[in-house]
């Protein structure tokens, strides 16, 4: 016994036993406050404890108490090249780690373009009666009445990608959507875009959406139009705000052919969504060029016509890191009752044909 020291790790609840003459059972208690140890016999442990500055295992303790926890993931429909797969990506590495701490994950996809798929999960995953949620907060409405039960039931959650600061969260995995937005706007008019000239803001609606489009979406273009109001811009642009509808791609381009014939002068289009794919799309059939977009995400589509010139920047947001950071927040602070940082930003990533091919965020990338 000697030879342990302050801060030796192999220091076991059996040697503390051993250096107080006491049984590693009434160790056990005083490390966890359970009673029932004299008080003589309880100042000696806390004494030696103390003094080799003894830490119990953590993760020892979970696995001894054999306590089951199951998260459920709420969050959209993806296939491999879409944003939310790199997300289901991260949450699936994440889950994976905790597995081990006798955590569970079930994931429940709905149709990000339908409020009815949304609010059928939910009453799905409240018949699971999970002990934590890890979503993506679509449709405030819903996520309003869900997030309410939630915590009647005192059923912890964590938003990812985006935020609603009106409820209490666990916590929060995302970008910071107004400054994105102001960054944007930025890179928008970092060169020269004539004076007068028509700015496309562009929203993709999804079914039981408002003109307003998401909470994110809405933040982005707050932050956009905060700058042009910093320099004293919103005189010099004509600014348009375009409501496109996710699931009817003819009428888009039939609006949009309405559009360019109503504006002349357009040379800057934004999406505040990862679906500047489309509006690249509509300019390649229409063969026009010489338009300044920017939008958000690396979707292999977006990527493929930032690569071309027909999106000259694309704002990402490390959406593997929001999976994983999220899911193993949750479970750290369920099973080891660690705290979660109530509002945890990522990084504002600036894409452009350039620097693509050498972006690398994700420290499992390779796997």
């Amino acid at each position: 016994m000697s030879e342990l020291k302050k801060g030796d790790e192999r220091i076991r609840i059996k040697d503390i036993a051993a250096m107080a003459n006491v049984s590693p059972g009434t160790v056990d208690r005083v490390i966890h406050n359970r009673g029932g140890v004299a008080p003589d016999c309880k100042k000696r442990i806390e004494d030696i404890l103390n003094e080799l500055n003894f830490k119990p295992n953590k993760m020892a303790q979970v696995l001894a108490i054999k306590k089951e926890y199951k998260l459920v993931v709420l969050i959209p429909e993806a296939v491999q090249g879409d944003y939310w797969w790199d997300i289901i990506k991260g949450i699936k590495r994440a889950g994976e780690e905790v597995a081990d701490y006798h955590v569970k994950t079930e994931i429940l996809q709905f149709n990000q373009y339908s409020m009815e798929s949304f609010a059928n999960l939910s009453q799905r995953l409240l018949e699971i009666n999970p002990t934590g949620v890890l979503m993506a907060p679509f449709f405030r409405r819903e996520v309003l009445r869900l997030t309410r039960e939630l915590e009647e039931r005192n059923i912890p959650f964590v938003f990812i990608d985006s935020n609603v600061e009106s409820v209490n969260s666990l916590a929060y995995y995302g970008q910071q959507s107004h400054q994105s937005g102001y960054v944007a706007a930025k890179i928008m008019f970092s060169s020269n875009i004539a004076l007068y000239s028509t700015i496309l803001l562009v929203h993709m609606l999804r079914s039981g959406d408002t003109p307003n489009g998401s909470n994110q979406t809405a933040r982005r273009e707050e932050g956009f139009l905060a700058y042009l109001e910093k320099y004293s811009l919103e005189s010099s642009y004509q600014i348009v705000r375009v409501n496109l509808h996710a699931e009817n791609e003819s009428g888009n381009e039939e609006q949009f052919d309405e559009i360019f014939k109503q504006n002349q002068n357009i040379q800057g289009i934004i999406t505040f969504n990862s679906r500047i794919y489309r509006v690249a799309n509509y300019l390649e059939k229409r063969k026009i060029k010489n338009i300044r977009t920017i939008g958000y995400d690396l979707l292999d589509r977006n990527v493929h016509y930032l690569k071309n010139g027909l999106v000259e920047g694309l704002i990402a947001q490390r959406p593997q890191l929001q999976g994983y950071y999220g899911l193993t927040a949750l479970a750290r602070h369920l099973a080891f009752k660690q705290p979660a940082k109530p509002v945890c930003y990522m990084p504002i990533d600036i894409l452009f044909k350039e620097n693509i091919n050498d972006y690398k965020v994700y420290p499992f990338d390779a796997d």
